[in-house]
């Protein structure tokens, strides 16, 4: 291990280790995690950034461990990467056959794995989450994907942050649902929150659903309007601004919550394509220094995820990070 690479965050050192083929901490991150929904599907969302090249080893491990779920849960994990991966980012209308065929390959294979890790922890919501995720892209039947969602709520996966904004995307009018839905669910779930909880993120992310799908609008001048002016509006900077003065309210009280980053970052786009530095700053020192949803949206081969979270930091007066 190179000097300087871990890190206080337990589920980035996994991560590492893992990436450098050392995939013993992962696995003991998943087993300790277990009958937490929280830190375990929090775990997979780290655990499967950058690590598909590590796939063909985990599936080797399956031979001398076929007993294991920690082990069928990651490999299924990194399978489903791994279609999406096949997949690109692009609309499906333009999306190539080979792609199709793909992400179709991936899918079927995660599908099996992640079958089998809930076959051997049957109260493990973690599966059901990931596999909400191969029901997003490749649906076996209509209404799948929620039947995804109602059995990861029956082992109490809800409460975990990646499992309700993931939640949050299926049911946009992109995928399986509609804009009227998803923002429902977003002010649903925020109600009867305390102050300081990662999930009231969920009303600024309805509202990038929002703002993502008018940028991707065939009229250009739909397109122009809502890169200048959509998170301008009164009715979206008001609730926006309430959402994001609950979680500052106790954000110091949540400052431990694995997925507190994430949460900041969601109301820190918000707040930096508004051009509103008071606001953003605050989140964007709770942010973190990796960047996570929903950055990627606006990343392309120029300028990637952590770039546009560096630019967001030095726009509200932050410092770069070391080694940055």
């Amino acid at each position: 291990m190179f000097a300087g690479q871990w890190h206080p965050d337990p589920y980035r050192n996994a991560r590492i280790a893992l990436q450098q083929g050392d995939t013993a901490p992962a696995l003991h991150l998943l087993a300790a995690a277990r009958g937490d929904a929280e830190a375990r599907i929090h775990a997979l969302c780290s655990l499967s950034r950058n690590t598909i090249p590590r796939l063909p080893q985990l599936e080797a491990q399956l031979g001398q461990d076929p007993w294991n779920p920690d082990l069928w849960l990651l490999v299924g994990t990194l399978q489903e990467e791994s279609a999406w991966k096949a997949r690109g980012a692009a609309v499906m209308s333009e999306t190539s056959r080979a792609q199709v065929d793909g992400l179709m390959h991936h899918m079927t294979r995660a599908r099996e794995s992640l079958h089998r890790a809930a076959e051997l922890l049957p109260e493990d919501p973690a599966p059901w989450r990931r596999l909400m995720g191969c029901a997003m892209a490749a649906g076996k039947y209509s209404g799948e994907v929620h039947d995804m969602w109602a059995e990861l709520v029956k082992r109490g996966g809800d409460i975990s942050y990646d499992a309700n904004r993931l939640r949050l995307v299926t049911l946009t009018g992109k995928w399986h649902g509609s804009e009227a839905e998803c923002f429902a669910f977003a002010r649903e779930r925020t109600r009867d929150l305390p102050p300081g909880h990662p999930m009231h993120a969920l009303v600024p992310l309805a509202h990038v659903e929002a703002y993502i799908e008018l940028r991707s609008d065939d009229n250009v001048f739909t397109r122009v309007r809502a890169a200048l002016r959509y998170f301008s509006r009164k009715e979206v900077r008001r609730e926006v601004d309430a959402a994001s003065d609950r979680l500052m309210a106790g954000a110091d009280a949540y400052a431990a919550h694995p997925a507190s980053p994430e949460a900041h970052q969601a109301f820190a786009f918000v707040f930096n394509d508004r051009g509103d530095i008071k606001r953003s700053r605050p989140h964007l020192e709770r942010s973190g220094d990796e960047a996570d949803w929903p950055w990627v949206y606006l990343s392309d081969d120029d300028e990637s995820e952590d770039q546009l979270l560096d630019r967001a930091r030095m726009r509200a007066g932050l410092p770069k990070f070391p080694g940055r």
